[in-house]
């Protein structure tokens, strides 16, 4: 029986034999090709290939050097390879079909039913699935395209393209979802071409043919349909502008911008402010418009100000040009 043999090469010889610079970077394998004519090398068995504090491991990989100077320059890893960076408690990994480390860059590139890991004291606080994935290790900026799937926190998101933007303790400082954009967070729901999340703002950016479908601790319901919308943690609010769409227990609501307000102490809806020349309707009857509206939710009732003009069960109709309030 043949004797087992692991190689382990210290690219080294390549800047001896050629009067380079030294690379740290080192390539362990059960079998090892260099060939510089060609400027490849090909690695089977065992690979695993250190570059700083990236480690990537594959039964199989390809290194490609550069024509000129014979310095590695690519890493590819085939047959479902596993990649993984260690910071302080932290770990990133990358899992793929196949793996494209650039050596010089150091930039990991994923391809074919990729997972991003981030965990943290053994915890994922970051899952990430794509048909494809990029991850800067130099900017910590992830791409991720195709079926894009990120669970965060207590938001699952998918989008047909993801960014994300990592601090260098690995926390996602930004996070950008464009086409066919979803979060879903509990009960609720939230779409748009584009959704946005900033950390340092705390807050969700939602743009182009948005909706909200938000489900309260109380079991109020409130859906909103605008050109974008706006989730402020730290205020606690919800702003909705162009052609702004608002359903609401039995009353629906039009307008150019509204902003709900939310009782951070019990989560639950307060009341929500329509500017601009707006129109709530009850039931499909009675109804107010007026230039600034005020729905408050408990107890039930509108305050209206401003060229006023209600309609009640469809037979009565004033006209004030001052403001009016009503209970419901």
């Amino acid at each position: 029986m043949m004797k087992k043999i692991n190689y382990k090469i210290l690219i080294i010889f390549l800047a001896l034999l050629l009067g380079g610079s030294v690379f740290a970077i080192t390539i362990e394998s059960k079998k090892q090709e260099i060939q510089l004519d060609k400027n490849k090398g090909y690695f089977t068995g065992d690979v695993k290939v250190q570059v700083g504090d990236v480690v990537v491991s594959s039964p199989r990989a390809d290194l490609d050097l550069e024509p000129q100077t014979k310095k590695p320059s690519l890493a590819t890893f085939f047959d479902k390879p596993y990649a993984h960076q260690v910071k302080d408690n932290k770990k990133h990994e990358v899992k793929a079909d196949i793996i494209k480390v650039s050596l010089i860059k150091k930039v990991i590139t994923a391809q074919g039913s990729t997972q991003t890991n981030v965990i943290q004291d053994k915890k994922p606080i970051i899952i990430i699935t794509a048909d494809m994935q990029e991850y800067d290790t130099n900017t910590n900026l992830m791409q991720a395209i195709g079926s894009v799937v990120i669970n965060y926190e207590d938001m699952i998101a998918s989008s047909d393209k993801a960014y994300a933007l990592l601090d260098k303790n690995s926390d996602v400082r930004n996070l950008k979802l464009t086409s066919r954009a979803t979060v879903k967070q509990g009960k609720s729901i939230i779409k748009g071409d584009t959704i946005q999340y900033s950390k340092l703002r705390e807050d969700i950016i939602v743009s182009g043919n948005t909706m909200s479908d938000v489900t309260f601790d109380n079991g109020d319901r409130v859906i909103v349909n605008a050109r974008n919308q706006q989730y402020d943690r730290k205020d606690n609010t919800i702003m909705a502008t162009g052609s702004v769409h608002v359903k609401y227990a039995d009353y629906v609501a039009d307008g150019p911008k509204a902003i709900m307000y939310i009782n951070p102490k019990t989560n639950k809806p307060e009341k929500i402010v329509f500017t601009g020349r707006s129109k709530i309707v009850e039931k499909g009857a009675n109804s107010v418009e007026a230039d600034k509206i005020v729905m408050i939710m408990q107890p039930k009732k509108f305050l209206a100000e401003g060229s006023v003009k209600t309609n009640i069960e469809q037979n009565s109709t004033n006209d004030k040009e001052n403001s009016m309030e009503f209970s419901l």
